[in-house]
């Protein structure tokens, strides 16, 4: 356990120094707003899709495909939890005039490009298969629910159609192909998508380095709201859901990728949601700078915990 969470810190640290490269670029102008979100597009529609298809260039195993599904379960159990939690919180017809946003802040975590560097150096190719679970789900509810809070004249079939038709289920579909079949990607093919999976935490750091140099942090901090929805997101639902997979018949690995995936900040795609369909993105920008840098003492803190009681 104590292996574990030297190699958590390591990864974080190391994370947060990406972050600060971004945050440089940003500020020396040789990244701007524009050039950011052209990045974000790259990892949301290539790179993130290639770590996917890549983790599942494995030979079929029956017992990899219970876990699969086993984590896909754990996923949806602590995104649904996130979501009664938030909805009874933060009522439409209640003092909260930015509801739907911090809805989104508290459903919706930063999984793929927080929570899957730190699974790849932890257990590697087994913890990014079992991550690319759980980004299903977090995709599928992203596009449906998410869009439904933010959006909420979208119509319905457009909403079906967003939930099944987006880059995380479309690679997803695409891995499971090649992991329940015979067939493989051709050598040159699958270098590829193993160099495009390559880049994703430098890019994803290098990206929220550059949002983050965007946020006035100590208005951040100031922010009592802020301080409310980052503990939920990084303690008290990442708490519960513990608490639950702990009584479980869970191995120690799929647990904690699990947990690990649970406990990542808010989400960078809640702020740029939130800015496509005209809310409050800023308290989400918000929200994302100071959850983001409170999760290097949470995570490790719930993977130590989990480790303890669990075993």
């Amino acid at each position: 356990m104590l292996e574990n969470i030297q190699i958590l810190v390591s990864q974080i640290l190391v994370m947060f120094l990406l972050m600060g490269v971004g945050f440089v670029c940003f500020r020396l102008h040789y990244l701007d707003n524009n050039g950011a979100g052209q990045l974000s597009l790259v990892l949301t529609r290539i790179v993130a899709p290639s770590v996917i298809i890549d983790s599942f260039q494995r030979e079929f195993d029956p017992a990899l495909s219970i876990d699969l599904l086993v984590a896909a379960g754990c996923a949806a159990f602590a995104m649904g939890l996130s979501i009664v939690v938030s909805q009874f919180l933060f009522r439409a017809n209640g003092p909260h005039a930015n509801f739907a946003d911090k809805r989104m802040c508290v459903v919706f975590t930063n999984c793929g490009f927080m929570a899957l560097p730190l699974l790849d150096a932890l257990y590697g190719s087994y913890g990014l298969f079992l991550g690319s679970a759980f980004i299903a789900v977090n995709n599928v509810l992203l596009w449906s629910y998410g869009v439904s809070q933010l959006c909420r004249d979208a119509p319905r079939a457009q909403k079906i159609r967003n939930a099944v038709l987006n880059p995380g289920t479309v690679s997803l579909a695409i891995g499971l192909v090649f992991f329940l079949t015979p067939l493989n990607l051709p050598q040159i093919p699958a270098t590829c998508v193993s160099y495009l999976a390559s880049l994703n935490t430098p890019l994803a750091m290098i990206v929220l380095g550059a949002f983050l140099a965007q946020c006035d942090l100590r208005s951040c901090f100031r922010d009592r709201q802020v301080y409310f929805v980052t503990a939920l997101r990084l303690l008290i639902l990442p708490l519960l859901t513990l608490a639950v997979f702990l009584l479980l018949p869970l191995d120690s690995v799929l647990r904690d990728s699990m947990v690990i995936s649970a406990a990542a900040p808010v989400a960078m795609v809640c702020s740029m949601f939130g800015q496509v369909y005209g809310t409050d993105y800023l308290f989400s920008t918000r929200a994302v700078a100071v959850s983001t840098i409170l999760s290097a003492v949470t995570i490790p803190f719930l993977i130590a915990l989990s480790g303890l009681i669990g075993g």
